[in-house]
């Protein structure tokens, strides 16, 4: 499915603006429900209601709290939070280039593709060709349907460049301190043997392979009785585990050299 245009502005490099159109990198597949009353099957909703007596709440009625402690709250008003939103000007500011290598996994949140606006090819893949002969990203900042984010812009192998959405310092935890048992250390041949199942397993990127069961086995459930037919659904059985590590990777070979895949 072709990606649509969900941003457009500027990409700025100190006095540079590099026009770019932003486009979803991911797009969400998940299954919605309708809900409906069992007795009749009427549609039923969500409201809001008071605690004390059930009685809906309109909209402007309602106000958003901060707990301090059981007892106390700050009360936010809607013109007060109205004043905190940033305002949009359709700039993507870049602030430095730190080492590729600088940010693990878990600063990265959401994907995106930053695309060229036909008005400013040229600069664009300028920019594209000296980011991507070297091993840095770029940290950028920009504000985007009312909220304000921080991002890392790369360059991918098809010479186009990518923004990914970057968590703040807060929400990233440090490591917990880890403390291998030292009368565990694994022998020479599990080490061997590990490392052959690793080479017996290796082989392309192949993301089609790996499938939502969950989601086909759901849309079949949905077609067959959208059809009025019965589905025998069959339930996977759970592997035994083992606490043998050379048994387990011994097996785990087998069944890799038999062409299975190693669950």
């Amino acid at each position: 499915m072709a990606a649509r245009a969900i941003w457009k502005g500027n990409l700025v490099l100190g006095e540079h603006a590099v026009p770019v159109k932003m486009y979803s990198a991911v797009q969400d597949r998940a299954v919605h429900f309708h809900l409906l009353h069992d007795k009749d099957l009427t549609p039923v909703e969500q409201r809001i209601v008071r605690k004390d007596n059930g009685r809906e709440v309109p909209k402007e009625q309602q106000r958003k709290a901060f707990p301090l402690d059981d007892q106390r709250a700050v009360i936010l008003e809607p013109e007060e939070l109205a004043q905190l939103t940033p305002e949009s000007d359709r700039t993507i500011r870049l602030l430095r280039f730190v080492p590729r290598d600088a940010l693990g996994n878990q600063w990265f949140d959401r994907p995106y593709y930053l695309g060229p606006d036909e008005k400013g090819d040229g600069d664009y893949f300028a920019l594209a060709d000296a980011l991507g002969g070297k091993e840095r990203i770029g940290i950028a900042r920009w504000v985007m349907r009312d909220k304000r984010y921080v991002g890392a812009l790369a360059v991918g192998d098809d010479g186009f460049l990518r923004m990914t959405t970057l968590r703040r310092s807060e929400q990233v935890l440090d490591i917990p301190a880890i403390h291998p048992d030292k009368a565990r250390t694994p022998s020479a041949a599990e080490i061997n043997l590990a490392e052959q199942l690793v080479e017996a397993i290796t082989g392309p990127f192949t993301p089609e392979e790996w499938r939502n069961d969950y989601r086909e086995r759901l849309h079949q459930l949905i077609e067959a009785k959208a059809k009025g037919t019965k589905l025998k659904l069959v339930t996977a059985k759970p592997k035994e585990a083992t606490s043998d590590l050379t048994e387990s990777l011994r097996a785990s070979l087998a069944h890799a050299a038999k062409g299975k895949k190693v669950a």
